[in-house]
């Protein structure tokens, strides 16, 4: 039925509808998901102890959630409604399968000294700011992973988990690596020391730059075509365009930190003063200015 204004196919619509409803059950599991990944009870947390730090974890998992699940919504007229439902079934369930791994892989490996349970469960708004930044930056890589590889047989999921692990290497040691050098630069300060003690100015920044990092791999996986063959030197393409735009990023947000910014003592402002808005200014830069190249 086509009419001026609006076409409606009825075959094609009902297909988006069908992914849709699959979807939106998805996303009405997130209650129980977001408290069995951090093993917390999420009614308790939510309506007795009215805890901000797993509210606001439960909501950054929310939007997480969404961003991903907005990369397994499509119609294609080829496939079967049944058939296409499954597909986005299988696609969510994966996805949320690899927010799980990311989770665990920032509470064990790049935060390691920390439990994020513990902290997020006494009420730590800088833990809880930080891990909703490290769940939005896995969400954008995985939306950016699954819409590279629009395919369903065996072989690429394989290739979707391959692809997902080494998202997870770069982004794991590009978070290390800032940990690190943040630890040299300031005698006597640490990332983890910073969160633990709830300064809510680092956390802010700190989950700018991972949300920043993940805009910049995902944008990276633009600039490498999928092939079917050459898989090994597709992910090397990857591997090298990431680091090149994350090397972008960091010089384009320093200089504008130094015009944004000017003739502020940062360390003073965020690490002593705990200057909750200059940390937020230092994480929107990093967030802004990925979201500009992911649109190059």
């Amino acid at each position: 039925m086509e009419f001026d204004i609006i076409f409606w196919d009825h075959q094609y619509n009902l297909r988006l509808f069908t992914n849709l409803a699959v979807v939106v059950a998805l996303f009405t599991s997130l209650r129980f998901f977001s408290g069995m990944i951090a093993h917390i009870n999420a009614s308790e947390e939510l309506f007795k102890k009215d805890n901000p730090a797993f509210g606001l974890t439960m909501a950054g998992t929310a939007i997480g959630v969404t961003l991903m699940l907005s990369g397994t919504i499509y119609g294609d007229p080829e496939i079967r409604i049944f058939d296409g439902a499954t597909i986005i079934a299988f696609h969510g369930l994966l996805g949320l399968g690899f927010m799980a791994i990311t989770r665990i892989i920032f509470d064990k490996v790049a935060l390691a000294p920390i439990s994020l349970r513990d902290e997020i469960v006494k009420g730590n708004m800088a833990v809880a700011i930080a891990d909703t930044g490290n769940v939005l930056a896995a969400a954008i890589i995985i939306r950016a992973v699954m819409v590279w590889f629009p395919y369903t047989d065996l072989q690429s999921i394989g290739l979707l988990c391959l692809c997902f692990a080494l998202s997870q290497v770069m982004l794991t040691t590009a978070t290390l690596a800032r940990i690190r050098i943040f630890k040299a630069r300031h005698k006597g300060f640490t990332s983890e020391g910073e969160l633990e003690g709830g300064n809510i100015a680092y956390a802010l920044q700190f989950a700018g730059r991972l949300i920043g990092t993940a805009l910049a791999i995902g944008m990276a996986s633009e600039l490498v075509s999928y092939e079917d063959s050459g898989f090994a030197a597709m992910l090397f393409g990857w591997a090298l365009m990431s680091l090149i735009v994350v090397v972008v990023l960091k010089a384009l947000s320093m200089l504008a930190e130094h015009v944004i910014l000017m003739k502020v003592d940062l360390s003073l402002e965020i690490l002593t003063q705990r200057n909750i808005a200059v940390g937020a200014v230092r994480g929107a830069i990093y967030i802004s200015l990925g979201l500009l190249l992911a649109e190059l």
